[in-house]
């Protein structure tokens, strides 16, 4: 069996601009993969209403699987970085095959952005999430110019 890395990417923006910095871990025998994910983000117990905390991939990586999950807002956003302009996810090229053969952490990024637009126009617990960070909401939407799963149909 391989081993289970819980990678938790947190967004905010200071100063008015999208960042985001990456915290990761092991996932113990017995521990629930979204309590770990807020643990490593340095969110306390409980319930926290205007807190997401969002399963957005998982991928093989170096013998183990990874789970990534984004959370917004960061609570503890020091050393981040900014989002980079054009962050892009990727694919294999192969649809019967669709894990590429190497993910960046920028990728993951990418994606998660788009999987957060999603489920930031679709999902009313979200929904009722974002209107208590509306500049941070703002941000992540600018920087999902597509929609992960968002098909389009050419005519």
């Amino acid at each position: 069996m391989h081993d289970v890395q819980i990678e938790v990417v947190l967004l905010s923006v200071p100063r008015g601009r999208l960042a985001w910095r990456v915290e990761r871990g092991a996932l113990p025998d017995g521990v629930r993969p979204d309590a770990r994910a807020r643990e490593l983000a340095g969110l306390g117990e409980g319930v926290t209403v205007d807190v997401v905390v969002h399963s957005t991939s998982w991928r093989p990586a170096s013998g183990r699987l990874v789970l990534t999950y984004a959370v917004l807002p960061d609570p503890h956003p020091t050393a981040v970085r900014p989002v980079p302009a054009g962050a892009r996810i990727v694919c294999s090229g192969d649809v019967s095959a669709p894990t590429p053969h190497a993910v960046d952490v920028e990728h993951v990024l990418a994606h998660a952005l788009r999987h957060l637009a999603l489920v930031g126009r679709t999902s009313p617990d979200v929904v009722a999430a974002t209107a208590a960070h509306p500049l941070l909401w703002d941000a992540v939407l600018a920087h999902a110019p597509g929609v992960a799963g968002e098909l389009v149909t050419q005519r």
